[in-house]
């Protein structure tokens, strides 16, 4: 079986079995799977980092992060 038979096989199934699938794969998975940083990557996380310590209020509250997706996802 191919990857991609594989996804038209998962895509039949219900969003829930889907989410299943994914939940199941995702368990499996080695916990470093997926952690290697490039260098680049490395230092905007270390740019923000700064910035939100330097002024915490500019973050976002995870509600108001929540809504701006879901506004997002109206577009």
């Amino acid at each position: 079986m191919t990857v991609e038979q594989a996804i038209r096989d998962i895509s039949a199934l219900s969003h829930l079995d889907q989410l299943r699938v994914v939940q199941a794969i995702w368990n499996r998975l080695p916990s470093d799977v997926g952690t290697e940083l490039s260098s680049a990557q490395r230092d905007e996380l270390n740019r923000r980092w700064d910035e939100y310590k330097d002024d915490p209020a500019s973050a976002l509250s995870e509600d108001d992060f929540r809504e701006q997706v879901r506004l997002a996802r109206r577009r």
